[in-house]
C-alpha cells in the first residue's frame, strides 16, 4: 500500500489545484496515434497557420516513454503547433523532452507563445535555441546571442521545464535541469496566457519530441491544499 500513497497526493493536490485554475493538466506522450500520422487537425495538433505540410508526425523510431513521439523536420513537418486556450491564470509547468541527434543539421527552437492564432496575431515568450554550430542552448529572448548559453545535448533525451506564474508573471526556463532563463512571462507583451506550443525545425535531421505536459506547479497545489486542510481543522 505504500507505494500507492505518492500517486494518491498528486491526484488530490490535483484535484484541489483545478477549481483555482484556468484551464485543466494536459499530457501528450502521442501514444494513441499510429507511426506515421501527419498530426494536422488530429489531437489539438497542427501545422503553424493551420498549413498540414508544417505539421510533425508520429514515429516509434525512438520514444521516451513507450511507444511513440513526434519528430520534426523539414521532410516530416517542420513547424508542429498545439495551441490551448484558457490558460489565464495560476501556476504552471510545461515540460517537454527533447531528443537531438548528433547529425542536427541546422539551428532547432522550442518556442511558447503567450498568443497564437492561424494567420495571426502571435507573441512569443518562449525561444529556446538549439544550434549545432556552437553546440550551445539559450533562451534568445532574455539572452539575445546566447551569453549564458549552456551546452547542447545529443543522443539522449532532455527535458525541458517552464516554470510560469501567470499571477505574478514570470517564468523560470530549465533544459537538463539548468537555469537558462528567468523573468517575465509576456517578455515582448501581448496577453497573460499561455497559448501556444510550437515545435520549430527547419532543417532535415529530425528532432524528436515525447511526454508533454501542462500542468499546476506542485508547490502551489501543495500549498493550496495545505490551506485547505486547516480550514478543515478550524
Amino acid at each position: 500500500m505504500k507505494t500507492r500513497l505518492p500517486a494518491l497526493c498528486t491526484a488530490v493536490m490535483g484535484l484541489a489545484c483545478l477549481p483555482t485554475l484556468a484551464g485543466e493538466p494536459w499530457y501528450e506522450n502521442f501514444d494513441s496515434y499510429p507511426p506515421g500520422t501527419r498530426l494536422n487537425g488530429i489531437g489539438g495538433w497542427y501545422g503553424w497557420d493551420n498549413v498540414p505540410d508544417a505539421a510533425g508526425t508520429v514515429t516509434n523510431e525512438r520514444s521516451q516513454s513507450p511507444d511513440n513521439s513526434i519528430v520534426v523536420s523539414n521532410p516530416t513537418g517542420y513547424d508542429a503547433v498545439h495551441p490551448f486556450d484558457g490558460y489565464t491564470s495560476g501556476q504552471w509547468v510545461f515540460t517537454a523532452y527533447q531528443y537531438v541527434p548528433s547529425n542536427l543539421d541546422g539551428m532547432t527552437y522550442f518556442i511558447l507563445n503567450n498568443e497564437y492564432n492561424h494567420g495571426g496575431p502571435y507573441q512569443w515568450a518562449v525561444e529556446l535555441h538549439m544550434d549545432p554550430v556552437r553546440g550551445e542552448v539559450w533562451e534568445e529572448l532574455r539572452d539575445p546571442g546566447g551569453s549564458h548559453a549552456v551546452p547542447l545535448i545529443y543522443d539522449r533525451w532532455v527535458e525541458i521545464r517552464n516554470v510560469i506564474d501567470l499571477d505574478l508573471n514570470t517564468l523560470d526556463v530549465f533544459y537538463d535541469g539548468q537555469l537558462v532563463a528567468t523573468g517575465v512571462w509576456n517578455v515582448r507583451g501581448g496577453p497573460m496566457e499561455i497559448a501556444n506550443v510550437d515545435l520549430y525545425a527547419p532543417h532535415e535531421v529530425g528532432v524528436f519530441y515525447d511526454d508533454l505536459s501542462l500542468v499546476p506547479e506542485p508547490t502551489a497545489c501543495l500549498l493550496l491544499l495545505i490551506g485547505a486542510a486547516g480550514l478543515r481543522r478550524r
